[in-house]
This record gives structure tokens, C-alpha cells and sequence, in this order.
């Protein structure tokens, strides 16, 4: 069996791709930026040609310099950025608009118009069982556990066809593909197949998580042919292998996540009630509530945290890709088993620092934020609300504006630097307090991950805002590893040893504010946001 496995990791601003060994251990990593683009306000795109092109680079790169060779790798495993949509021509497979990238708010009046909406104003051809009060909205988390929102994929789609009449007349006739990145991926490695895992299909506002389908009433209300949507798969399905050409050999793919499950995944986060939250360009905490889909009650998300093939019970102990291998028979093949989470998700969190460094010049790289920070001892009365695209949960806000209030003519750069990484700590515990309200599970530890989980300054203050010890793995790159570990799982080439022994604590950061100062830190957030919420 070949011993690597290739984690491809697309990201908002980068792809990446890590090889793995057979211990699930890092051995090389390859990576090159991706460009967002915003041509208007509330726009947010990219080009779904350079995500290709950058991903399969790297993927390249990456075999090549570890002195490896396309034989060594025994699987493909792909986590990406969600909710992200690309819409091809099923013939050439060329793009047919830019990526519309989850960050984008373009629909947002669409959104607020559709929720209004009763379900009296039923499409054609499509029933409701439920009263008449109900609207879009509640009928949205009711089937889907997320968001009436611009953040999910189903009204991006929308609006391209709404906005290009012959784009529509083409999805009609079955002429038209789309996916999410994962999707997209897939069918360029594949050469064709139009498929797409359960965790990212189950963002895009139009995948009932209950009966683990597409909904056809969720696509009609949303103006979408079925008949453009991927096939859905479980999180370790058989994506099949990559085209003849592209590698020296045709290697599987075996293992999908979108990023978030993905990093739940790898922060061994397998019991309910365990949690994790993840600093990236936004900031994204999930806590596994186990095979129920609870509903939030508190303005959470529920998703698919995952779906895998439950183990066999067999006295030789092999796996069922083994069985199938070696030609054995078994009685009862396992069940696909799913997982559920709730997720609250912070539009902006390290995204906040590059605004710093780029918009504002304050440094040369992000890095140095945590230096600049440290140059005074506290941030006042300053307060950075970081709504630039809205404020995520717990609140879903898509019309609040960023701001910077509680300056004086003593406030330099480092004050806002400060308040730049507290407000990510605000901003998780905020969604920790509704996550706590609905979980019965009370929350014993963060475990975390993600590029800004490496900020000293900032996991400490996360700590001592939710009085639970903040645990750091010495891998911070947790996202590309869940996904491997998935992959490596499911071939035999991974156990539960290796998953246990593949996360390593870095650092515990224990709580050590006191609760007044505490209180002081979270009356002065809670202030700059009811005046954010304020009506206009």
C-alpha cells in the first residue's frame, strides 16, 4: 500500500497541499495565494480557473519536492473553503462566471425580500405541509438547520441565473454544472465527475439534513434545476480517481470535508460536547451534539459535521475496503453513519488583521500584529467592530457596518491593534454563550487551530473571556489533516492510534483574569454593539 496521503486544501486566500505518511505526520507543505477579487461593494469573487490552477500546482509541487513520486501516494484528500460556488459548461468545463466567494453579500435585499415571503406564496407544482404563518425563513432552518443568508451558497446561485437569461435557458436544458469548490475540484482532477460530499452540500441552503437529499422544494422556491446540482456523497465516499495524465498514475480520492468539519475532524472532536474553534480569515467554532440534528434555539447553525461508514464488527478486525479487497464475504455491510454540529461562524477574524496591514498599512506582515499589540497594556475605551461583511452569529446582521469607536487624541496604532484581536475573542465568546444554551454538554475546553491561533496575545485573552483552559495543538494546520486522517482511516493505512496519537498539545492557555475585569472587558463589547444595532 502506498504510504502518503495528499491533502488538498483550498482556502479562501491560498491553496495548499500537504502530503502526509503513514503515521499521519506533515512532511511537506506547498502553497500559493489566491486573489479576491471585489469589483463593487458587496461583491466578493475570485477566479475558479487560478483555484484550479494553483491547486493542482501545488499538488504537483509537493510530491515533487518531498523526492516523492506520484506511485507513493496512495490516496487524494480534499477539505476547501464552503458555501463558495463555481457554475460550469458541462461540455468544456470552462467557468461560466467567477467564483462567487462565501464572503460575498450581493443578495443580501434578495434574502431579506425571500424571507418575508409566506409559504402561501408556494411555486408551482410544490406543496407545503405546514400553516400558513410559516415563512421562508423558518422553513429554510426547519429543512436545512442554517440561515435564511447571503453567506450560503443557494442564493448566489440564484443570482446568476437570474441575472443571465441564457445562462438560465442553458440550465434548463441540463447544459449547466455547479458546485462548490469541492465540487469543482473534483470534476477537474476527475475529468468529469459531478459529485459533491454531504458537508458542503449541507451549506448550501437547499440539502435537507433530516432525509440527507437535495430538497425539491428548497430548489423551486430558489429558481434551481435539480438537474445542475451535484450528486452527494459521504464525507468518505468514492470520489473516483484522477484523469489518466494528470499524475503519473490515477490515485483515488477517498476523503471530503468542507474545512470546518474537516478541522473537527482532525482536532479529535469525535464525542458530543466536544468542541473547537477555528482562526482563519473568518473565525468558526463547532461543537459536536452526535447523530440528532438539534436546531438551535439561539441563532446557531446546525450542520453535518460528517458522514462515514460505520466500522464492521469482525473478530480479524479488517476494514471493509479490506474485506472488499480480499475478495471475503460479510454479512451485513456498515451503516453511513452521520454526525451533527452546531456552528456559529464569524465573517471576519484574521481578515481583520490583513485590513490592518494591507487597507491601513499599520505592518509589513500579519505576524507582527502581536508585537504591535503588546506596545501598550490595554486598548482603553477602543473597540474594533469588525463587521465588514456583516456580523455572523450569533447575531446575522448583513446591514451593520464595521467601526472604530472610544478613540482619543491618545490612541495610537497599537491600541487598535489590540482591540483588532480582541474583537476576535468577543466575537467567539459571544458565540460560545448561544452554543452553551443550547447544548446540554457544558463546555470543559477550546481546542483550536487555524493561522491566528498561533497569536500568544490572543489565545490567552480567549481564555480568560471564556474561563475554560484554551488548548493548542502543536499542529496548527489541523484542517488539511483532518481531511488525511479521514482518507487514511478509510483505506486502512490510519487507525485510531494514529488519530490519537496525531494531536499533540502545544500550549494550555489557563484562565487568569479576574471577574471583574472580566466584566469590564465584556460591558465595553456589549456596548459597541447594541449602538451597532441600533436602528438606522
Amino acid at each position: 500500500m502506498a504510504g502518503y496521503v495528499l491533502a488538498l486544501d483550498q482556502g479562501t486566500t491560498s491553496s495548499r497541499a500537504i502530503l502526509y505518511d503513514d503515521h499521519a505526520r506533515p512532511i511537506k507543505m506547498v502553497q500559493q495565494p489566491t486573489v479576491l477579487k471585489t469589483p463593487q461593494a458587496g461583491f466578493v469573487e475570485q477566479d475558479a480557473q487560478q483555484i484550479w490552477q494553483t491547486q493542482i500546482s501545488c499538488a504537483h509541487d509537493v510530491i515533487n519536492q518531498a523526492g516523492l513520486l506520484a506511485i507513493d501516494v496512495g490516496s487524494i484528500a480534499i477539505t476547501n473553503q464552503r458555501e463558495s460556488i463555481v457554475m460550469w459548461d458541462k461540455l468544456t468545463g470552462k467557468p461560466l462566471a467567477p467564483a462567487i466567494i462565501w464572503q460575498d453579500r450581493r443578495t443580501a435585499s434578495y434574502c431579506q425580500a425571500l424571507a418575508a415571503k409566506s409559504l402561501t406564496d408556494t411555486p408551482q407544482g410544490v406543496t407545503s405541509s405546514h400553516d400558513d404563518q410559516s415563512n421562508m425563513a423558518s422553513e429554510v432552518r426547519r429543512i436545512t438547520g442554517l440561515r435564511l443568508d447571503p453567506y450560503f451558497s443557494a442564493s448566489k446561485i440564484a443570482w446568476l441565473l437570474e441575472q443571465n437569461p441564457k445562462l438560465s435557458v442553458r440550465a434548463s436544458k441540463g447544459e449547466v454544472a455547479v458546485g462548490t469548490i469541492d465540487s469543482w475540484l473534483i470534476y477537474k482532477l476527475t475529468g468529469g465527475e459531478h459529485v459533491i460530499d454531504v458537508t458542503n452540500a449541507c451549506r448550501t441552503l437547499l440539502y435537507d439534513i433530516h432525509k440527507l437529499a437535495w430538497s425539491e422544494e428548497l430548489c423551486a422556491r430558489f429558481g434551481i434545476p435539480m438537474n445542475i446540482l451535484p450528486k452527494v456523497l459521504p464525507s468518505d465516499g468514492d470520489f473516483g480517481k484522477t484523469k489518466k495524465g494528470l499524475f503519473a498514475k490515477q490515485i483515488p480520492i477517498h476523503a471530503v470535508l468542507g474545512d470546518q468539519q474537516a478541522a473537527l475532524f482532525g482536532q479529535g472532536c469525535l464525542k458530543a460536547g466536544m468542541a473547537k474553534n477555528t482562526y482563519g480569515t473568518g473565525c468558526f467554532m463547532l461543537m459536536n451534539i452526535g447523530q440528532q440534528p438539534l436546531l438551535s434555539e439561539h441563532k446557531l447553525l446546525t450542520t453535518i459535521a460528517w458522514q462515514r461508514k460505520s466500522a464492521p464488527t469482525r473478530p480479524d478486525g479488517l476494514s471493509f475496503e479490506q474485506i472488499v479487497q480480499s475478495g471475503k464475504r460479510m454479512l451485513q455491510p456498515p451503516n453511513r453513519e452521520v454526525t451533527y454540529a452546531l456552528e456559529g461562524s464569524v465573517f471576519m477574524a484574521g481578515a481583520i488583521v490583513q485590513w490592518l496591514r494591507d487597507n491601513l498599512g499599520m505592518f509589513q506582515k500579519s505576524g507582527e500584529v502581536e508585537d504591535l499589540a503588546k506596545q501598550v497594556e490595554s486598548s482603553e475605551e477602543v473597540v474594533l467592530l469588525p463587521a465588514f461583511t456583516g456580523l455572523g452569529a450569533p447575531y446575522w446582521r448583513s446591514d451593520i457596518s464595521a467601526s472604530i469607536t472610544g478613540m482619543s487624541r491618545g490612541t495610537t496604532k497599537a491600541h487598535i491593534a489590540r482591540a483588532a484581536l480582541e474583537a476576535v475573542a468577543y466575537q467567539t465568546y459571544d458565540v460560545l454563550i448561544a452554543m452553551q444554551k443550547d447544548s446540554p454538554q457544558p463546555l470543559t475546553e477550546l481546542r483550536v487551530d487555524g493561522g491566528a491561533a498561533n497569536n500568544d496575545l490572543l489565545m490567552q485573552f480567549q481564555a480568560d473571556l471564556l474561563g475554560v483552559p484554551v488548548l493548542r495543538p502543536r499542529d496548527t494546520e489541523i484542517t488539511a489533516k483532518g481531511a488525511a486522517l479521514l482518507a487514511g482511516i478509510k483505506t486502512g493505512l490510519y487507525d485510531d492510534a494514529t488519530m490519537h496519537a496525531s494531536w499533540q498539545v502545544d500550549r494550555v492557555f489557563e484562565p487568569s483574569m479576574s471577574a471583574d475585569v472580566r466584566e469590564q472587558h465584556l460591558n465595553k463589547w456589549q456596548r459597541a454593539i447594541s449602538r451597532a444595532l441600533l436602528p438606522m
